[in-house]
């Protein structure tokens, strides 16, 4: 695979021995996940006017495209590299042929930070002319999503602009950046399929299943590229569990290097580009087997969802858990997520899993803030035979410190029933435009709960000593999570031995792992005993979860643990 886009990300390259320390990095988790080159982007290239930037390894575009060129000298089998330029200096065009034609770089990475410029912008022009004279593609940093970003970052691209720059220059190739990256990927695909010079870089933190299945579907695999947008692990997952065929995952695997003209100097010869497509066919044919040993998933769903089509019934999730290997799924009504009275929900879930339980662990929707929630919930577990309950109070609207979060868990508690905790089924980026989730300041929270709400659910942890629970979507709050719940921790002479005796599990997949190498974090701020595997299955792509479980720093003893053993005493 040949990653079209990954970010330098570190503060100095001033040497060529720390450059390398950056390129080992790079390598061994190329080398762990499949990738045999990747193409750099270098520090945001900023021009002197742009000031409001939320990232502090910044340079001019002349230094940034020069740290970039020494990484490709430097390791010419391994990387490729990408310009910047600011389309508003007067030396732009000049400057990026400069890197074409003398660096060896491969064409252009614009993002709105360093320029203040649409793609559309009549400002881009003249370097959508150079890139078209030197055959050379351009990468763009897109995005689709809602208020208030459209005011904060008005210069950012939208596909619109991408549609705009196509059809004023057909003959220029345009990689229109993380399809998945946040926002209405669906809008995306179908905004940019008339433009036959529009490609889509698969790249970006969204799971979702279906995002490569429906672009491939409206635009051609001919038209996707692999990226990852330096998601390495879930990057690589996406792939590799898309419904496409493995010919075809190969062929958006080397995709870029179709797109770059003979004069790179280290681009791969035709008779080697399509020696690796046909190993990369045979190894997407392999990873395509279901995984082997038991494997229990929590956090599934079963029902459908009111902002997306997408089919969960309870015969398409086994189709699912057969072709991936998924023994048994935790499963909760997904028409409960916009439930006002979520029982319905409930009694419907009832109904689906009929003849499945075997396989499919019905688990009980429960608002404790509404009417009647216990009655509900005897119901659920009485009558339904439910194993289990789920709150959703980003959905149901109150603060997990509620005195009735505390009133369930107890009772939850007295009935040995285990509670699954789940903030949203998708990123907030792409939520419907009139919805408004309780805990999410505008769009600027997309994918993790704030520090309050962590606060307000190690409260109620604390006060809930014997419940168990799982957590999802919890993103970086985990380890601090774990380690005011489930560790002693000692201060000078004071100690702090408040341990819950219920376990207290996380979702593997929604911790924030980039790298493999960020494994160790995980391992070492949670512990293997407290990790579960959790992808809201179907509505995520399997493999993009599951790469955490295959990449982690751990033996098999304890990636079984992960698999299933953590959580096969609770149901």
């Amino acid at each position: 695979m040949i990653d079209c886009h990954f970010h330098l990300w570190a503060t100095d390259h001033s040497t060529a021995a720390k450059r390398a320390e950056r390129a080992e990095q790079i390598t061994d988790e190329a080398d762990s996940l499949g990738v045999d080159k990747v193409c750099l982007i270098g520090p945001y290239a900023l021009g002197e006017e742009y000031e409001n930037v939320h990232d502090s390894e910044t340079a001019p575009p002349r230094e940034s495209n020069n740290i970039v060129s020494k990484y490709v000298e430097e390791y010419p089998d391994r990387f490729h590299g990408w310009a910047q330029v600011d389309p508003r200096a007067d030396d732009a065009v000049d400057e990026f042929r400069r890197t074409v034609e003398e660096e060896g770089l491969i064409g252009l990475k614009h993002h709105f930070l360093g320029s203040q410029v649409k793609l559309s912008d009549p400002l881009f022009d003249p370097i959508a002319e150079a890139a078209v004279d030197m055959d050379v593609p351009i990468l763009e940093h897109v995005l689709h999503r809602l208020e208030p970003y459209p005011e904060q970052y008005p210069s950012e691209s939208y596909t619109e602009d991408v549609a705009a720059i196509a059809e004023r220059f057909p003959d220029l190739k345009v990689i229109s950046a993380h399809i998945a990256g946040g926002g209405d990927w669906e809008y995306r695909i179908k905004n940019v399929a008339p433009y036959d010079n529009v490609y889509l870089d698969i790249s970006g933190s969204v799971r979702d299943a279906g995002i490569i299945e429906m672009a491939a579907e409206h635009l051609g695999v001919e038209r996707l590229v692999f990226g990852t947008d330096t998601w390495f692990v879930p990057g690589v997952g996406k792939l590799k569990g898309c419904a496409l065929s493995p010919a075809e995952k190969a062929g958006i695997a080397y995709r870029l290097e179709e797109l770059l003209p003979e004069t790179v100097p280290n681009a791969l010869g035709p008779k080697e580009l399509e020696e690796r497509r046909e190993s990369s066919r045979d190894w997407f044919e392999t990873e395509a087997a279901p995984v082997e040993p038991e494997l229990t998933c929590v956090n599934g769903f079963v029902g459908e969802y009111a902002h997306r089509e997408h089919d969960a019934s309870a015969e398409d999730l086994l189709a699912v858990m057969d072709a991936t290997g998924v023994d048994r799924t935790a499963v909760s009504a997904a028409e409960a997520l916009m439930y006002r009275n979520v029982q319905p929900a409930n009694e419907r879930l009832a109904t689906a899993v009929d003849g499945y339980e075997n396989r499919l662990l019905p688990i009980a929707t429960i608002n404790p803030t509404y009417p009647a929630w216990e009655t509900d919930l005897v119901t659920c577990i009485e009558e339904y035979g439910m194993r289990g309950v789920k709150i959703l109070p980003v959905y149901h609207d109150y603060d997990l410190d509620h005195p009735a979060v505390e009133e369930l868990f107890y009772e939850c508690a007295e009935r040995n029933l285990p509670v699954i905790v789940t903030a949203v089924l998708e990123d907030q980026r792409q939520r419907h435009p009139r919805v408004k989730l309780r805990g999410f300041s505008g769009m600027g929270r997309s994918k993790w709960w704030s520090g309050e709400q962590i606060s307000a659910l190690i409260s109620t942890l604390r006060a809930s000593p014997y419940t168990d629970v799982i957590i999802a979507d919890t993103w970086a709050g985990a380890s601090r999570i774990a380690n005011a719940v489930t560790r002693i921790n000692r201060t000078g002479v004071r100690l702090d031995n408040q341990v819950r005796e219920g376990e207290t599990l996380f979702a593997l997949g929604d911790l924030n792992m980039y790298f493999t190498a960020l494994g160790e974090d995980v391992v070492a701020d949670v512990g293997v005993d407290h990790l579960v595997f959790g992808p809201k299955l179907p509505f995520k792509n399997f493999s993009a979860y599951y790469e955490y479980v295959e990449q982690l720093p751990v033996d098999e003893p304890d990636r079984d643990r992960i698999r299933h053993e953590n959580v096969a005493a609770l149901f």
